[in-house]
């Protein structure tokens, strides 16, 4: 069994222009970014892959990825949505988009409700997909989502390559133990 994974292509959509953003300022900014349809769309090899089923986060740059890349059906999963953890932010600050994009990335990589329920969604997903697969399976979603899918894939015996943060639309390929 294959399973390959394909973070969403470059969203275009630009930064703020303010200096300093409140959390209401930021919270604007990626309902905006999350609704963009316009995306660096580029041609995308699926490496030879008779892919079985794409399974696609329901986030419109996901899902316009997935359609773009993948001629079959493709099922959305809630599962694989983008973590959201802007509640979780100060009301009081007003910082640089790029501090708060730091702070963002911190508490989503701290354990508390929301990461803790988020990483429990994708590892039952992930579960899931192998105990009821044989076939190839394409998975179109998140940088954050890929992380925990490649470490719960690993531990289940699957082999495959590291990925970036800042690497959009690439292929990634983990293959499974033999059974």
């Amino acid at each position: 069994m294959k399973i390959g994974l394909v973070r969403h292509f470059k969203v275009n959509h630009p930064f703020p222009e303010k200096r300093l953003l409140s959390k209401s300022d930021l919270v604007k900014w990626f309902a905006g970014y999350d609704n963009t349809v316009s995306l660096a769309y580029k041609p995308m090899a699926l490496s030879g892959i008779n892919w079985h089923c794409c399974y696609s986060s329901p986030m419109v740059r996901a899902i316009n990825t997935a359609r773009h890349i993948y001629s079959g059906p493709i099922t959305e999963i809630t599962e694989l949505k983008e973590l959201d953890i802007l509640h979780r932010l100060s009301d009081g600050l007003k910082l640089p988009f790029l501090m708060w994009g730091l702070i963002v990335r911190m508490i989503s990589f701290t354990s508390n409700n929301d990461t803790d329920r988020f990483k429990n969604e994708i590892i039952a997903f992930v579960d899931n997909v192998i105990e009821n697969n044989e076939k190839d399976i394409l998975i179109v979603s998140h940088w954050f989502v890929m992380r925990v899918i490649r470490e719960e894939l690993i531990k289940r015996g699957f082999a495959g390559g590291n990925f970036k943060s800042n690497e959009y639309g690439t292929l990634y390929i983990f293959e499974g133990p033999n059974k």
